[in-house]
């Protein structure tokens, strides 16, 4: 995100979802910003590196939570951790330029009697590493680079973000575009080195479909493109991925908004199919998605109403719902109707619904709340889980004097019916960018 938030790509992402990524992420605006700009063009090799520069950020989270993913029992954790990312990029020569990063969090206040998964260790890891080149229109990079593509992102994280490591080609620009990449090795949020696991593993999930098994990483081709006409814009994007040993995934998603000065109406449709593939390492997948949203857009406000069907599949995973390797347990994938604690993908199948109305009512601010309800079913004759959830969150980014830090925070309650015990959870975030 250019602003206040990280991964400001509304193209698959809802308002909401990247609002409250941005949250959960710690407002990494710089770090956005220069994700991917080198340098103007140089003439030798010395001024390559003498005239490259350096970028980065600092976050200090603190995190609390209770009774997390429906333990039961009085579960709660408080973690205090800070960290972020320091990257050197060169200029560009000849097309070519080279970046080099690393990343790290420190854990510095714990309690609680269930720890918390993501901040409570000490991290050190090698971050975005690459080799680029660009020129014609097309972007060619090699090595460690964070995505953004649907399913497969850099988004969701705390103070570690994921990174994938191989290669990606783009021809166009961040809105108009065509992108093929593949991808071998991938480091969650909450790893030191890059491997062949996925989220499904038992270190990141170990109540959840874990599979310790290595894959070869994943393939994947999309585009997205956007037409202005007399009534109004429209913007579209297709993807293809293939999860290796899971699951090959088709989405596409388009969304037409009406020409106005002020109140600007909207409306958007998704679509996503999944079948299994190769190994089948979670089994049978058989996963179908539709998904409408209806909103509107008054200066800085946003509303929305969000709405998916997910047909119930007998015999296939989690019901009939969609397999995400890479985004499993993430809150933010382009699924309209998205609560924030936890992932729709990943609750089963049946009906979502999610309201939403985010937008920037003072300078530098950025305010928000949705409501959503989950009506899904994680297997074949189980009962509805019946989520119920709301989340709030702000953010506030400094000027002047204070220009790259940034202020943030995110509070989420989700209840289910068969659950005793309410999950909530509260993020507070001060980042400062550079």
């Amino acid at each position: 995100m250019k602003t206040t938030f990280t991964n400001h790509k509304t193209g698959w992402l809802s308002l909401t979802s990247v609002a409250l990524v941005g949250l959960a992420c710690s407002s990494g605006s710089a770090l956005a910003a220069s994700a991917d700009n080198t340098d103007a063009g140089v003439n030798d090799v010395r001024d390559m590196f003498q005239q490259g520069h350096i970028h980065g950020q600092l976050s200090t989270l603190y995190y609390t939570n209770r009774n997390a993913f429906f333990v039961g029992g009085d579960h709660h954790s408080h973690a205090s951790t800070v960290g972020g990312e320091l990257e050197y990029t060169t200029a560009e020569l000849n097309g070519f330029s080279l970046r080099l990063g690393a990343m790290a969090q420190r854990n510095f206040s714990k309690s609680g009697n269930f720890p918390n998964r993501d901040l409570k260790d000490d991290l050190a890891a090698l971050g975005e590493a690459w080799l680029q080149w660009q020129g014609y229109g097309l972007r060619l990079r090699a090595g460690n680079q964070k995505l953004d593509v649907p399913f497969a992102s850099t988004y969701d994280w705390r103070i570690l973000p994921q990174v994938y490591q191989g290669v990606s080609l783009r021809y166009g620009n961040d809105d108009q575009y065509v992108k093929v990449m593949r991808m071998y090795r991938y480091k969650s949020r909450i790893s030191e080195s890059y491997d062949r696991t996925t989220n499904y593993n038992s270190d990141f999930d170990a109540f959840g479909p874990a599979d310790d098994r290595k894959t070869d990483g994943f393939w994947a081709i999309g585009g997205a493109d956007s037409l202005q006409t007399d009534a109004g814009k429209l913007n579209g994007q297709a993807w293809f991925l293939n999860f290796k040993d899971y699951a090959n995934l088709y989405y596409v998603q388009g969304q037409f908004t009406l020409n106005h000065d002020e109140v600007q109406p909207f409306v958007a449709v998704q679509y996503m199919r999944e079948t299994d593939q190769g190994r089948k390492l979670a089994g049978r997948v058989d996963s179908t998605v539709y998904g409408v949203k209806l909103g509107v857009k008054y200066h800085s406000i946003t509303a929305s109403l969000n709405y998916n069907h997910i047909p119930h599949k007998n015999g296939a995973f989690l019901n009939g719902a969609l397999l995400t390797p890479y985004s499993h347990g993430v809150s933010s994938d382009p699924i309209f109707a998205q609560p924030f604690l936890t992932s729709t993908q990943d609750l089963g199948s049946g009906d979502a619904y999610l309201f939403a109305v985010t937008g920037s009512p003072i300078d530098n601010t950025f305010l928000g709340f949705n409501y959503s309800y989950m009506d899904l079913k994680p297997a074949t004759g189980s009962d509805s889980i019946g989520q119920k959830a709301f989340a709030v969150f702000a953010s506030y980014q400094f000027t002047g004097a204070f220009e790259g830090l940034s202020i943030a925070d995110a509070f989420s309650r989700q209840t289910q019916k068969h659950q005793d015990h309410a999950y909530w959870e509260n993020r507070l975030t001060l980042s400062y960018s550079f």
